[in-house]
């Protein structure tokens, strides 16, 4: 019994021959044509979920923190889930791209700056959460981050709120600078 050799081929994923120009037109296509409805519905609805976000920020501030269900036995509610859920969009970015990274991918420079990016908007994400929690965002930066003063009054550094400060600024730099390790070929 013998095997089809047709059968045994591997599969081209081309099924006929396309010119270098014919797939530069495909791909630069989306980008260069005008946007379809399609494009303007997503626009409309991610448009309409940053205004609903900025109007909930601005609710927040006006009318306190305890618009989120925080009360005496309930310290973060909202505010640590969010935090949480946004650290762990950033732990998957970092993960994806040192598993791509360990394996020594060839195929991997894309997909993992796509990831370390996604990590950086993460973290930026996360950070606003504690800002919001302080009550007045626009006064976080002096309870905060340690400044020099002349009354010598210093932040808590026993509270978890200044931990927060510290291992998310952490962090951020040091998603920042792998994700800058990766661009410096191309720069």
């Amino acid at each position: 019994m013998s095997a089809n050799p047709s059968l045994l081929a591997p599969a081209s994923l081309m099924t006929e021959e396309v010119s270098l120009r014919r797939l530069d037109d495909d791909i630069c296509r989306p980008m260069e044509s005008f946007p379809t409805i399609r494009w303007w519905l997503a626009f409309a609805v991610s448009s309409t979920l940053a205004g609903v976000f900025v109007i909930s920020v601005a609710y927040t501030v006006m009318h306190g923190i305890g618009t989120w269900g925080n009360n005496v036995p309930v310290g973060w509610a909202f505010g640590i889930v969010n935090f949480v859920f946004w650290i762990g969009i950033g732990h998957a970015g970092t993960l994806i791209s040192a598993i791509l990274f360990l394996l020594r991918q060839k195929w991997r420079t894309g997909i993992a700056r796509f990831a370390e990016a996604m990590t950086v908007f993460a973290v930026i994400c996360a950070l606003q959460f504690p800002l919001i929690h302080t009550g007045r965002p626009w006064l976080a930066m002096f309870w905060l981050v340690p400044y020099p003063n002349d009354q010598g009054v210093y932040q808590n550094f026993r509270s978890p709120l200044e931990w927060d400060v510290f291992a998310v600024s952490t962090y951020g730099l040091v998603s920042v600078l792998f994700w800058y390790t990766g661009l410096i070929p191309d720069l």
